[in-house]
């Protein structure tokens, strides 16, 4: 196994665990406040016992601004996460210049870097079941746009390296006045 292949499935991996621990992590529960026991007052009357108002039930939109704030969270995140992906590539990975050029010039990639840009600028006006689903999608895109990357990176790695060219001379260029004739180019290999 190359060091791309191990570096992409680690990825892989931990972008699934942490998927994973955002979907399945337990909810936070509140903490019942409690109260500082005082000291009793003395009554000289009874108080007025008025009747309490019926308890009002919670309204489900509490929930919504949390659940917003989870998906701004996550959409940052895989923003984020797509830039790390690429710093690391460039950093431990030779060739990762030469494939990102190459890929670049994919339609398929430039089509689907087009639809994550899209998604990014609605973003902004998409209601909270659009916000969910683009989340999806961009961490879709972004999965295959990096598994297109290193599928890249495993071909520039498995091609066989330019040998440099070598100047031979057809005899001694002090003695005949002759220049130096180059090698003929070694013949190009398409894979």
């Amino acid at each position: 196994m190359n060091r791309s292949t191990v570096i992409f499935g680690l990825l892989i991996m931990c972008g699934a665990a942490y998927l994973a621990s955002k979907i399945f992590a337990p909810l936070p529960v509140a903490q019942p406040s409690t109260r500082v026991p005082t000291a009793p007052r003395t009554v000289a009357a009874q108080p007025v016992v008025r009747p309490r108002p019926a308890p009002v039930a919670a309204p489900v939109v509490a929930k919504q601004p949390e659940l917003r704030t989870v998906l701004e969270t996550r959409f940052n995140e895989l923003r984020e996460e797509g830039r790390m992906i690429r710093d690391t590539l460039m950093k431990s990975e030779p060739k990762a210049n030469q494939a990102y050029d190459n890929i670049g010039k994919n339609p398929e990639y430039q089509a689907l870097v087009a639809r994550r840009r899209l998604l990014e600028s609605t973003w902004g006006q998409a209601s909270e079941a659009e916000k969910q689903s683009i989340v999806n999608e961009v961490n879709a895109i972004r999965q295959q746009t990096v598994g297109m990357v290193m599928m890249e990176i495993s071909r520039l790695n498995t091609q066989p390296a330019a040998q440099p060219q070598q100047v031979q001379l057809t005899g001694s260029s002090s003695s005949r006045g002759n220049t130096p004739q180059p090698a003929p180019p070694p013949p190009i290999i398409y894979m």
